[in-house]
């Protein structure tokens, strides 16, 4: 299938503390959206131009698919290898290139790739909104990588869902989360109240079972030894991510249909307390919400 690189033309309200708004035409499948965003009065930075990027929202059919920061995006990117990381770093001088994937070409087997791509030919609407920060004269204009391909049946999706759970002591527990779609991936930041306190275990159980029970040290080899870079320069040096398929195969996401609990139990070593609130990125593989 021929893959096209157009211009995404139809991108309003683009200033300084504001959303911007990208239409995106209806009826291509959409592998990749790159967004390129010039701002005045920033740090002249590839962390700068993506913290300028307050919010970005993935929407269809007016509901939203997709949410995370620019930061939270770039450690999404990042995970995956360093070739997947924005390009360009001067404000109001030559543009930060900040992609979105919907197909991921990290994957080693291309037919897993190609399947993610998101087909809008059953679709109303598709859009994407960016809250852009305070950095003065933005700019925005965005691209995206498509082909014409148009699948009978509406395909699966990666939702990026973000949300919050209080943080309490050495220890806690997460048992509501939505037993939905396939899960792939969680990747937990520090405590807001405990800023530098890192995650040191997480014990996934579905239905009681024990899924993932690793310490730090032994999930970062784990996500290393299987090609990503969970330590890579440009990260969140205290995110804790539990990827289900790390081996890249999308049979081995979990699937969340039909059980009956799902817990993440969260913990810190002795003499760290966390507090406050705990932002998760979950990722999953399903149907539009």
């Amino acid at each position: 299938m021929v893959k096209s690189k157009i211009q995404l033309r139809n991108i309003q309200n683009v200033a300084a503390s504001k959303t911007a708004l990208i239409d995106c035409p209806i009826g291509p499948r959409y592998h990749y959206v790159v967004l390129e965003e010039t701002y005045g009065g920033g740090t002249n930075s590839l962390a700068g131009a993506f913290a300028n990027v307050l919010e970005i929202r993935v929407k269809v059919n007016g509901r939203v698919q997709r949410t995370m920061s620019g930061a939270q995006l770039r450690d999404i990117n990042i995970l995956n290898g360093t070739a997947y990381d924005g390009v360009g770093a001067t404000p109001n001088t030559t543009p930060t290139a900040i992609p979105i994937y919907f197909a991921e070409p990290w994957r080693k087997d291309a037919k897993d790739q190609d399947a993610l791509a998101w087909a809008t030919n059953k679709w109303s609407s598709f859009q994407i909104e960016v809250d852009l920060g305070a950095g003065t004269t933005p700019t925005l204009v965005a691209s995206a990588i498509v082909d014409n391909f148009q699948p009978a049946t509406p395909g699966g999706i990666v939702k990026v869902i973000r949300q919050s759970f209080p943080a309490v002591g050495i220890s806690f527990d997460i048992a509501s989360l939505d037993r939905r779609d396939w899960m792939q991936q969680v990747s937990l930041y520090a405590s807001s109240g405990a800023a530098t306190t890192n995650v040191k275990k997480v014990t996934v159980r579905l239905n009681s079972q024990i899924l993932h029970e690793l310490r730090y040290t032994a999930n970062k080899a784990l996500l290393q030894n299987f090609g990503m870079t969970p330590a890579a320069s440009g990260r969140d040096a205290y995110v804790y991510d539990v990827v289900f398929d790390h081996d890249d195969l999308l049979g081995s996401s979990v699937n969340l249909e039909g059980s009956r609990d799902l817990t993440l139990t969260i913990e810190t070593d002795a003499g760290e307390t966390m507090s406050g609130s705990m932002v998760a990125i979950l990722q999953r593989l399903g149907p539009p919400e």
